[in-house]
């Protein structure tokens, strides 16, 4: 289910999916048509009240003539087709939006942006940010958490619960500087400070996020249809070149995430032996078999960083899985029927654009180990590759073996 809010006056938008790719029933619901004037309804969000047995609607709306004095309203649904009359539903004195809340020992803790500044600067100094407040009921009222709120110039927050590890995560843009920030807590009240930037990640221009948690198939489903550049799924048992030399495209752009996934049948695991091959010496990634080993080699600018895996434990004659992973200089890593076979971090994160021939099952020219001169190509049969743009997890890998 989708919330959205509508750029002016009392509607929000409403849409349902079962599984985050085909959307249906979509709609805009007039949630403030009988509050007068209203000028916007924003950022609306729904908790489920099992007390209730109802949905909870909430979102913020500035009536009048202008934005500059939202406040946050609510409204009941069981059915998202007919709703409670939309009344005031949380308002400190001052002008506030973008609401998350969340269920945690009893309690219900919001999130929400401080705009008072935007609109009254000189009475209210301090740069708009996010903070916390706290009901013992889903309806409130809520009471502000003192000394707890995010870096200035942000908003949009959204908590998200990590079950193994049993703590809070509240997300947070910066909405000015086009990123995101995010805080830890074990209780909703003492929170970390931001956490530093080579521990998170968010997609490029994402803004006002909503977290939640999906299962490992769900997630495999998205990637394949958001992160998937590209698959080749007939078996081969000869290179098979898959880009010529060109100036642009996906086997060409420069990345700074990849993920390369395949099936490989070996006859034998001696010599060298590519098994995957894009750009060159300069800039590209490949992938081989040398005497035993896979071996995996990023270079950008002419640099190289090279990963060796242990002696291969490869089935000859039957299909095994490998992938290949690169992520942001973070790591370059290796799998082998979804178990860790070797990993390494780069001294740098950007591929650039290079504009080579590549493909799979052998080399193409001059590879990004700086070999050239033949094919070197493999041994055996290759099947369903698959090339991401994004670097999959080991649990992605490990669940995509065990499906295929």
């Amino acid at each position: 289910m989708s919330l959205r809010s509508a750029l002016g006056g009392p509607h929000i938008g409403y849409a349902t999916s079962d599984d985050l790719i085909h959307w249906k029933e979509e709609q805009a619901l007039p949630i403030m048509k009988d509050i007068p004037n209203t000028v916007n309804s924003w950022a609306p969000e729904f908790t489920y009240d099992p007390v209730q047995e109802h949905f909870l609607v909430y979102w913020a709306s500035s009536t009048g003539k202008d934005l500059s004095n939202s406040k946050h309203y609510c409204a009941r649904t069981k059915d998202w087709t007919s709703f409670t009359d939309a009344e005031l539903y949380f308002d400190p004195g001052f002008q506030t939006i973008d609401a998350s809340l969340a269920p945690y020992e009893g309690k219900y803790y919001m999130a929400v942006k401080d705009e008072s500044h935007v609109y009254e600067p000189l009475k209210y100094p301090h740069p708009p940010m996010n903070f916390l407040a706290v009901s013992d009921q889903l309806e409130g009222p809520y009471e502000r958490i003192p000394g707890v709120q995010t870096p200035d110039y942000t908003e949009g927050p959204e908590f998200l619960w990590i079950e193994n590890e049993k703590k809070w995560l509240l997300y947070y843009d910066y909405w000015a500087y086009g990123k995101f920030g995010v805080m830890e807590s074990s209780d909703m009240v003492q929170w970390s400070d931001e956490l530093e930037e080579d521990k998170i990640r968010f997609p490029y221009r994402a803004r006002h996020a909503t977290m939640f948690s999906v299962t490992e198939q769900e997630l495999l489903r998205l990637l394949d249809k958001y992160a998937l550049l590209a698959q080749y799924r007939t078996p081969t048992y000869s290179p098979v070149r898959v880009a010529a030399e060109e100036s642009e495209g996906f086997f060409h752009d420069g990345f700074a995430m990849r993920s390369i996934a395949m099936h490989i049948r070996p006859n034998s695991i001696t010599g060298t032996q590519v098994l995957f091959d894009e750009g060159d010496s300069m800039n590209g990634l490949a992938l081989r078999i040398r005497e035993g080993r896979l071996e995996a080699a990023v270079c950008s600018n002419g640099h190289r960083f090279q990963v060796s895996g242990e002696l291969l434990q490869l089935k000859l004659m039957q299909w095994n899985h490998t992938a290949m992973t690169y992520d942001e200089g973070r790591k370059l890593s290796l799998y082998v029927n979804g178990l860790l076979a070797g990993e390494g971090s780069a001294p740098f994160a950007l591929v650039r654009a290079h504009d080579c021939s590549g493909g799979y099952g052998g080399r193409f020219g001059t590879d990004a180990f700086g070999d050239q001169g033949n094919k070197a190509a493999f041994d055996g049969g290759i099947k369903n590759v698959q090339i991401y743009s994004v670097p999959l997890h080991m649990e992605d890998i490990r669940a995509m073996t065990a499906s295929q």
